[in-house]
């Protein structure tokens, strides 16, 4: 806590800018698709919008330019940093002018892709400031602000955007959300930057990691595939379940706050329980505890579908507990296998950047995907395939980690 105090200055930057990149996924995959729904939309024209997501995926493409190029003026994290965040806080401020609608739709996606873009380029230069002006100490800490920071902006930017619209409109919701991308601008402004290292100075990079390599070793397969099913089954029902509410009446406020509530769940329940999991019984059996809780809540939502059984409060909120504590679970257990097996190899981050990627991938595709499926199917199917995603996984993770992965990682 000492060293946290000393470095507060640090600490506060990395966390506002962490949770300012967490607001606009959050505003894509979960806010803007009820918001135009609300408008009149259809569940196919929203199983588009997740795709804005798409530069969080390929973002490793570029990672080497922003470690490459900067100008000396600004230093080599401000002069990504600072730029990056003006372009976020452009263009929520433009879409807090126009409005979410079905009007300004074509707008708003074109608003969206260039935060997301600037949002993923900002965060390659964020986890280089953190590595860069961080000591060996306190890396574990700001990477625990890191997962905390994103995560709270990702509910904020999705359920707190709900809950101020139903409270006051989009036009000042948005404005409110601004202030955090904002401050982190101005405390980024504020901090000094660190004079680039003598090695820094003379070395070249030479770089023989490649995505090949790592496709290569053992039981890498294995780990992009359950890093893949373990997205698309945690945040598969988050969205469906929330349209699924809006075209049921329930009020967008309320929608909202049981997101919200979801994410705190996540944050405390998910991530610590998930990390004490390990600690206790290895990564994955914590996993696959994980997923099951993710099965159990899809099939409560089935049910309701098919109306097996009564749609009222209390299932609704076993399903957001259930799915909350999946998605913080999988989250921490996944991670910590792709660390674990880096650390094996000598790429550790290409193989790190690999499993996280997936992740992104996975998120963004079953966010996509099951909206059209939904638009074809109904919720019925939805929800069905929620629950088959989750016992594939489930299936993997026990038939192919359990004997090879769990032996060379837990």
């Amino acid at each position: 806590m000492h060293e946290l105090f000393k470095n507060r200055r640090l600490i506060i930057t990395l966390a506002l800018l962490y949770l300012s990149q967490g607001i606009p996924i959050g505003l894509a995959i979960g806010a803007i698709p009820v918001l135009l729904r609300h408008d009149g939309a259809t569940i196919k024209a929203l199983s588009f919008l997740p795709l804005v997501t798409l530069p969080w995926v390929l973002k490793f493409t570029w990672a080497p330019i922003v470690d490459n190029y900067w100008l000396k003026s600004l230093g080599r994290r401000h002069s990504w940093i600072l730029p990056m965040q003006a372009i976020v806080i452009l263009c929520m401020l433009i879409l807090a002018t126009i409005g979410i609608t079905l009007a300004s739709a074509s707008w708003t996606v074109i608003l969206l892709i260039l935060t997301s873009l600037a949002s993923s380029t900002q965060d390659i230069a964020t986890d280089g400031m953190a590595a860069e002006y961080s000591s060996e100490t306190m890396l574990s800490k700001v990477n625990a602000i890191q997962i905390a920071g994103v995560m709270i902006g990702y509910f904020i930017g999705q359920d707190g955007m709900l809950i101020l619209t139903g409270y006051f409109n989009q036009h000042i919701a948005l404005l409110i959300l601004t202030t955090v991308p904002l401050l982190s601008w101005f405390s980024i402004l504020l901090l000094k930057p660190q004079p680039a290292s003598k090695k820094q100075e003379t070395t070249k990079l030479v770089t023989t990691a490649s995505l090949v390599n790592f496709i290569k070793r053992p039981y890498a397969p294995s780990l992009i595939l359950l890093a893949l099913l373990s997205a698309m089954t945690a945040v598969s029902g988050f969205t469906l379940a929330k349209i699924f509410l809006q075209d049921l009446g329930w009020k967008i406020e309320t929608i909202g706050l049981l997101g919200m509530t979801g994410g705190a769940v996540t944050i405390l329940l998910g991530c610590g329980g998930g990390a004490w999991l390990i600690k206790k019984i290895g990564v994955w059996q914590a996993f696959m505890i994980g997923i099951s809780c993710a099965a159990i809540s899809s099939l409560l939502w089935f049910l309701q579908a098919i109306q097996w059984l009564p749609l009222n409060i209390y299932y609704v909120w076993a399903c957001i507990v259930l799915a909350s504590i999946s998605t913080g679970i999988t989250s921490v257990a996944i991670m910590t296998a792709g660390m674990q097996f880096a650390s094996l190899g000598n790429q550790a981050g290409t193989d790190m950047t690999s499993v996280q990627s997936t992740r992104d991938l996975g998120e963004m595709l079953a966010n996509s995907s099951l909206l059209a499926l939904t638009a074809a199917i109904g919720y019925k199917g939805g929800f069905l395939c929620c629950m088959i995603l989750a016992s594939v996984a489930l299936i993997i993770a026990s038939y192919s980690c359990r004997s090879s992965l769990k032996n060379r990682v837990s």
